[in-house]
């Protein structure tokens, strides 16, 4: 968070003053008010000596809101001989740290962060289907759909509803307006709109499931791989198989509170001879010699879409269920072929990168509320048993007292879901580590190590190679955020400023 410093205003001059303030003025668009402490702190800070370097410093942390503060240097040095040719420090730098993005993928927490996130997101998914990136561009031809997995009913919602020609209707309807056991009505005739906070929240708290709505997001991500493993014995890709499944998944968190799951799965050929390569699924030869395509997307829809009916999972019997949990997807899954470009397609690579790209940087702020790890200390915040997510992190927590559960203590922020929001399979395309690599600048300096380092050069890496450098990093973190809001809002115009300086490259709209 941002810490506010108590500090001695730095005193300066009207002339100085005034050229303060034209520059603040030209960085922010906005005129400046007199007699404001906002105000006075930004003065206090641009007005200081060395406030060139410390705005060029700023803006290297892109615009983010909860920068990681290091301390510390790195040493340049010669392998083979051990000379230091260069050390950089950070007692050299403005307030004497490092300010390194603090690179959350949760727009609710830094969205410039969670914007290069995204990006990087869809630059993975896109690459698996349209090649680049370390990608063969042949894999544009393999066979691929686009599958949504939803969870099923655990009680009536509010919902918005709209009919197929796109108009509103009612959210529960229904014309004889029951009431359920407690007395609640069953029914609800309103026509939410998108900022309706009603939307996902249970008509009776009393009768919906929440047992059964926290299990599910608990398990879920075993009920992914029961389901991954029934398509991958469907279509023999496993073992010594000439086939292989690969995918990219993301998670997303509906505004009931539980996760739906969206993937594109992609059917790649393989060779033992060459287990690391990208290729295309076997093809075979009709009587006229003809290439014939065995594998297709609209092929591997049907297979995916028996493996999701098919699939469940069942627990161990516990207090709740003596016969345990049996767990299904619910009844709104969705398998779409993707087409790569092509005219008529339904989805084509484009599409699917920027939708699962959207929703890589959400969290639980769909379903009202924002929260960190929970634990003895602070769960009672959560007790006020008329909202719907206080319910859902209580039941995890009561349900987490059980020893097979005992994990979903450590999820209930997430409402038991302890699975990554966004995962995928080795060899599905690049990594996100390696597009990082790639926008960093070759100067940047490296944070290889965070504590108390002894950097001792060995004798064999000396003789490895006269002519290497060998960069000894050691690191302290010393708090996040900036030091003061005034710092801060500098920090977003510093960013602002170097964004207009670099060229302009049109982007997709990725959603």
């Amino acid at each position: 968070m941002t810490t506010a410093l108590k500090t001695q205003p730095h005193p300066i001059d009207d002339a100085q003053r005034d050229l303060t303030r034209a520059l603040l003025e030209g960085l922010s668009g906005l005129t400046l008010a007199d007699n404001n402490p906002d105000t006075a702190a930004l003065f206090d800070r641009a007005s200081k000596p060395g406030f060139g370097r410390w705005f060029e410093h700023a803006g290297r942390a892109r615009g983010c809101t909860q920068p990681v503060r290091l301390r510390g240097e790195v040493l340049t040095v010669e392998a083979g001989t051990g000379r230091l040719l260069e050390r950089f420090t950070t007692d050299d730098l403005p307030d004497g740290v490092l300010y390194k993005p603090c690179g959350t993928r949760l727009s609710s927490r830094c969205p410039s962060c969670a914007e290069v996130y995204r990006w990087d997101c869809y630059q993975l998914i896109k690459s698996g289907l349209a090649g680049g990136k370390g990608v063969p561009e042949s894999v544009a031809t393999h066979p691929a759909v686009f599958v949504t997995l939803t969870a099923p009913s655990f009680g009536k919602v509010h919902a918005q509803l709209f009919t197929n020609a796109g108009k509103p209707k009612p959210c529960q309807a229904r014309s004889n307006r029951p009431k359920c056991e407690h007395g609640k009505p069953a029914y609800c005739m309103a026509h939410h709109g998108d900022d309706d906070r009603r939307i996902g929240q249970p008509l009776c708290l009393e009768c919906y499931d929440y047992p059964g709505h926290v299990m599910f997001n608990y398990l879920s991500a075993r009920l992914w791989d029961r389901t991954m493993l029934r398509i991958r014995r469907a279509l023999g890709a496993a073992g010594n198989s000439p086939l292989r499944l690969r995918y990219v998944k993301v998670a997303e968190f509906q505004r009931r509170g539980v996760v739906h799951l969206h993937a594109l799965l992609r059917l790649d050929g393989y060779d033992p001879d060459r287990p690391d390569a990208i290729l295309p699924p076997p093809v075979g030869v009709d009587p006229d010699g003809n290439t014939v395509q065995l594998y297709t997307s609209h092929g591997l829809k049907r297979v995916v879409d028996d493996a999701v009916a098919g699939a469940f999972l069942r627990t161990e019997p516990d207090l709740i269920q003596p016969a345990g949990w049996r767990l299904a997807w619910g009844g709104h899954n969705k398998t779409i072929p993707i087409t790569s470009g092509l005219p008529g397609g339904e989805m084509t690579e484009r599409h699917v990168a920027g939708y699962l790209a959207k929703y890589a940087t959400k969290s639980t702020e769909t379903c009202g509320v924002v929260a960190g790890r929970i634990d003895g200390e602070t769960i009672d915040a959560y007790t006020n048993l008329g909202r719907h997510v206080h319910r859902l992190i209580s039941m995890c927590w009561s349900m987490g007292a059980d020893p097979q559960w005992s994990g979903m203590r450590r999820s209930a922020h997430k409402f038991g879901f302890g699975g990554h929001f966004h995962t995928k399979s080795r060899k599905y395309s690049t990594t996100m580590a390696a597009l990082r690599k790639a926008r960093r600048p070759g100067n940047r300096p490296r944070l290889t190590s965070v504590g108390d380092v002894d950097p001792v050069l060995t004798a064999e890496q000396l003789r490895d190679d006269a002519e290497a450098t060998l960069a000894v990093a050691t690191w302290q973190h010393v708090g996040n955020g900036w030091r003061t809001t005034a710092d801060a809002a500098l920090a977003a115009m510093a960013a602002d400023a170097a964004r207009q300086r670099r060229p302009q490259v049109n982007r997709p709209d990725i959603g």
